[in-house]
C-alpha cells in the first residue's frame, strides 16, 4: 500500500481500481471501456484467448518495469478524481486529457523522465485494455514543455564511479579465507573489470533467483590464453537488459595487479567449489550448505569498507561507470571499451567520467601520430 499521507496516493474508492500491489495495476485497474473492449472480443475469441493476449501484452516490459508505470495509473486517476473526470473518458483518454494531465502534474514538478514513465505507463494500460493511443503532435510538444520547465532538483547527479583506490581499499579488507567474502570479491571485480551491469551478476533476493534469467555456477564457461600471454575467462549470462533472452558473454581479462578479474574468480569457484552448479555463480558455501548473495547484500558490504576507510558510499552501479572510467584513462580505445560493457548504442558516453583526462589522451595522441607522420613526409620529400 502507497503511503496516504501523500494527497496523489489517495483516490476515489471505486470498483474499478481495486486495492492491489503496485505491480498489478496495469492488469487489474479497469474502465467502462476495458468492459465494452471485452465484449466485443469475446465475440470472436475465448476469454482464455483474451486473458492470454492480455499477459503477453503486458509481458512487453519487464516484470520491475510494472511497478514503475503504476506510478502513472495512480497519479492520472488522482487528476482524474480531482477534477470530475468521467471515467467513461478515462481510457480511451484524449489527447487533451493526457496533455493537461502532464502539464499540471508534471510542469514545473518532475523531471521530464518522470513524465514520460507515466506516460509509458498509460499507454501500456491502454493497450492491455485494447483501447486506442490518442499521443501525438500536441502531446509530444507538451512533453517538450514540461522538459523545460523541469526543476533543477529533478534532475539526478551524475553517480560516481568505484576507482581502482576503491577497488584496491575493497580488496585490503575482504577476508579470501571466507567464503563470503571471496564471492564478493569475485563480484566486485567482475563487475569493475567487465564493466558489466550488478543485476546480471546477482539475484535480488533467494525467492527471486531464476536459472532461465540469473548466471549459475554451471553456466557455459570459456577460458584460454591469448597472443599476449594474458589468460582470460568467459562466461555466458543467459539474459541481460539489452539482448534480452539470448544472453551475452562476459570476458574477463588477466591484469597482472591487485584488481585481477581472472584470479578473484577462480580463487571463488575453487573455496566455495561445495556450492551445486545449480546454484546462482556467486552462491558462497556455509555451514550448512551454501547461500544466497544478494544485490543489497554486496553493495552493503562494500560500502561499510569504503565508509570505514573514509569514502562515501556508492551506488551499485559505480562499479560499471568506474570501470569504462579506469580503461578510458589508461588510454584503451573506446571501441575497445564499448565491446567489453558490452553496449551497442551513445548510451555508452554517458559513463564517461574525467572527461578532462580522457579527451587529451586521444586527441593528443592523434595530433602527435599526425604530426609524426607530418615530419616523415616532408623528410621523404626533401631527399
Amino acid at each position: 500500500p502507497r503511503n496516504s499521507s501523500k494527497a496523489y496516493n489517495r483516490l476515489k474508492p471505486s470498483p474499478l481500481r481495486p486495492h492491489v500491489l503496485a505491480k498489478d495495476r496495469i492488469l487489474s485497474w479497469r474502465t467502462p471501456y476495458s468492459f465494452h473492449s471485452l465484449r466485443s472480443l469475446s465475440s470472436s475469441f475465448s476469454p482464455e484467448l483474451i486473458s492470454r493476449w492480455q499477459t503477453v501484452l503486458a509481458s512487453s516490459v519487464e516484470a520491475d518495469t510494472h511497478g514503475s508505470y503504476a506510478a502513472g495509473l495512480l497519479r492520472f486517476n488522482h487528476f482524474c478524481d480531482l477534477h470530475n473526470i468521467p471515467e467513461t473518458q478515462r481510457m480511451p483518454a484524449s489527447e487533451a486529457l493526457l496533455s493537461v494531465f502532464i502539464s499540471s502534474y508534471g510542469a514545473g514538478h518532475v523531471s521530464s523522465g518522470t513524465v514520460s514513465t507515466w506516460l509509458a505507463g498509460l499507454q501500456l494500460w491502454h493497450a492491455v485494455n485494447f483501447a486506442p493511443w490518442h499521443g501525438a503532435a500536441l502531446l509530444s510538444r507538451t512533453r517538450k514543455g514540461v522538459s523545460k520547465l523541469a526543476p533543477p532538483s529533478s534532475r539526478r547527479l551524475p553517480r560516481d564511479p568505484v576507482t581502482f583506490n576503491h577497488m584496491v581499499v575493497l580488496r585490503a579488507h575482504l577476508d579470501l579465507g571466507n567464503t563470503r567474502d571471496s564471492a564478493i570479491w569475485a563480484v566486485a571485480c567482475t563487475a569493475w573489470r567487465d564493466c558489466a551491469r550488478l543485476g546480471e551478476l546477482l539475484v535480488k533476493s533467494a525467492s527471486s533467483f531464476n536459472s532461465t534469467r540469473n548466471v549459475t555456477r554451471g553456466c557455459p564457461k570459456g577460458r584460454g590464453v591469448a597472443s599476449n600471454g594474458h589468460k582470460f575467462l568467459r562466461l555466458k549470462v543467459p539474459w541481460t537488459k539489452t539482448r534480452l533472452s539470448p544472453g551475452d558473454w562476459l570476458t574477463s581479462t588477466e591484469t597482472f595487479d591487485e584488481v585481477d578479474a581472472v584470479a578473484a574468480m577462480e580463487h571463488h569457484l575453487h573455496v566455495n567449489s561445495s556450492v551445486p552448479d545449480s546454484a546462482p555463480l556467486f552462491a558462497y558455501a556455509t555451514s550448512s550448505g551454501w547461500s544466497h548473495l544478494t544485490r543489497s547484500d554486496f553493495v552493503s558490504r562494500c560500502n561499510d569498507i569504503w565508509l570505514s576507510a573514509g569514502f562515501a558510499a556508492l551506488n551499485g552501479h559505480g562499479f560499471r561507470i568506474g570501470g569504462t572510467t579506469h580503461l578510458l584513462l589508461h588510454g584503451v580505445d573506446p571501441w575497445i571499451v564499448m565491446k567489453q560493457g558490452r553496449w551497442t548504442s551513445a548510451a555508452f558516453l554517458l559513463y564517461w567520467r574525467n572527461v578532462e583526462e580522457i579527451l587529451p589522451l586521444f586527441i593528443g595522441d592523434s595530433l602527435d601520430t599526425f604530426t609524426s607522420l607530418r615530419d616523415s613526409v616532408a623528410r621523404l620529400k626533401s631527399l
